[in-house]
């Protein structure tokens, strides 16, 4: 049975802010014309497999597994993410996420540790660890963890194409239901990382949404 504490911790209504980030995706709505609920399925799907799920999920999934420190994987993280935009967006997420768990009551060690390392400049601020934090408080597994937050980012994205566009609710839905096959296997590989040297990011045309998306007009969202 899912524990519904990890339920509560990945849901859209968590109050971190991820319904004001788009990471590229209003770019591509903009300036390369996606408008299609195919087109929108194919760039958070790239989005989600070739930077999410080996990104993040694994930077989760290595927090859970105790295989590397708060600072290396926080470190880890950030010199992969090469727009700025991305980078503000998910040291806001972070500090947001944090803010929530002690507005709710979730504690541990781990998480006032964190927040030592960001106060004192040491780490960046990841919104990935953050949440990875309070899914390894809750005693977490590592795939249910990354399937969680790969769900998660993926309903994001979804509710920000629905802005955009925008794209009816039933597209949504269908969209979200048709990409859990790949949500599933992402999460199952991403609990294999070892070390942060299995980071890897590919997904080169959202890379370069999330970084013209500075240059926009009339923004609707802030990454």
């Amino acid at each position: 049975m899912i524990d519904p504490r990890l339920l509560q911790l990945s849901d859209s209504a968590f109050p971190a802010g991820a319904f004001s980030h788009s990471f590229g995706l209003e770019t591509a709505v903009l300036e390369r014309g996606l408008r299609e609920a195919s087109e929108i399925r194919a760039w958070i799907a790239e989005h989600l497999g070739r930077s999410v799920a080996t990104l993040d999920a694994r930077a989760i999934a290595l927090w859970i597994g105790a295989r590397a420190s708060l600072e290396e994987i926080d470190d880890a993280l950030t010199a992969a993410q090469f727009a700025a935009d991305a980078r503000a967006a998910t040291r806001r997420l972070a500090h947001a996420t944090l803010d929530a768990y002690a507005a709710m009551g979730l504690e541990d060690a781990a998480i006032d540790e964190y927040r030592t390392v960001l106060a004192a400049g040491r780490a960046h601020g990841q919104h990935a660890l953050a949440c990875a934090l309070g899914y390894r408080a809750i005693g977490a597994n590592a795939v249910d963890a990354c399937c969680a937050y790969l769900s998660s980012a993926a309903g994001a994205l979804a509710a920000a194409a629905a802005r955009t566009i925008p794209l009816g609710q039933r597209d949504v839905g269908r969209l979200l239901w048709s990409l859990r096959d790949a949500i599933g296997a992402a999460a199952r590989t991403a609990a294999g990382a070892r070390s942060p040297d299995d980071f890897t990011s590919s997904a080169i045309e959202c890379e370069i949404d999330a970084m013209r998306h500075h240059q926009l007009d009339g923004r609707l969202f802030a990454s």
